[in-house]
């Protein structure tokens, strides 16, 4: 299982369970990128976590400040997590890491040795830049069945519309084609309301619906007589929603 720590500096990790179907029990992993190696957080094995913590439940309570005392490499706020459908690489959006000044985030492709998802290292690579392949911020990312990818942005409200965010306007949802003359180009193909985020991007067991999530529609409004959304009815208050997006493209897309 992979997860990851949604912060500036966050790490990245995978679980290996030691039974089938089960994950009361197995090793935890933090990513050293720049030597592609799994570092295992485990106190009985790592004396320089036997020299900070009491024992093995410390170390998950304090699974950041482990990770770093073993070299976990702090990334740009890695996000969302999916598995090419056909190659079996590993994809994590890094939606940005302002105090270090990324402001747009990328997207980063991993390849487990040999391909096996228990193996003891890795290769990892930046496969789209944010503010230079035409978005800013990924956050949330799911493969359809063809291995096209589809990725939501995550621009704050406030930041949104001002520098250096400027160029990208409103959040938006994206696809990148796996095959035909656009493939690996990212093309929009929607965009939120005001102050809001797209994401839980979700597809149906045939692909031929695609669920998402519209988050916080104007939520830097001051009061109901100054609203910066009336999303989705126009109603007095802007509120969450559910989108569901179908027809003759998405199907086309999708096969």
């Amino acid at each position: 299982m992979y997860t990851a720590d949604d912060k500036s500096d966050g790490c990245f990790y995978k679980f290996i369970a030691s039974k089938a179907h089960t994950l009361e029990t197995g090793t935890l992993y933090v990513a050293d990128l720049d030597r592609g190696k799994w570092i295992p957080l485990d106190w009985n094995t790592q004396p320089a976590l036997q020299k900070h913590f009491n024992h093995q439940t410390d170390v998950l309570t304090y699974a950041r400040k482990a990770a770093a005392l073993l070299g976990g490499t702090a990334l740009d706020r890695p996000e969302d997590i999916e598995i090419h459908p056909v190659t079996g690489d590993i994809f994590v959006t890094l939606t940005n890491n302002k105090p270090r000044q990324n402001y747009h985030g990328q997207i980063l492709k991993v390849r487990e040795q040999h391909g096996h998802y228990d193996a003891p290292a890795f290769t990892a690579a930046t496969w789209l830049t944010g503010g230079v392949d035409g978005f800013s911020c990924p956050d949330n990312l799911i493969f359809d069945k063809n291995a096209n990818l589809w990725f939501c942005s995550d621009i704050s409200g406030r930041a949104m519309h001002h520098p250096p965010y400027t160029q990208f306007k409103n959040n938006g949802l994206f696809l990148v084609p796996a095959r035909g003359p656009q493939a690996g180009s990212v093309i929009q193909i929607g965009s939120a309301p005001n102050d809001a985020e797209l994401t839980g991007l979700c597809f149906d067991d045939r692909q031929e619906n695609l669920f998402l999530s519209v988050q916080h529609p104007g939520e830097l409004s001051k009061d109901v007589t100054h609203l910066t959304s009336r999303w989705p009815h126009q109603d007095p208050v802007p509120k969450s929603t559910v989108v569901q997006i179908n027809g003759p493209l998405l199907n086309a897309l999708t096969g």
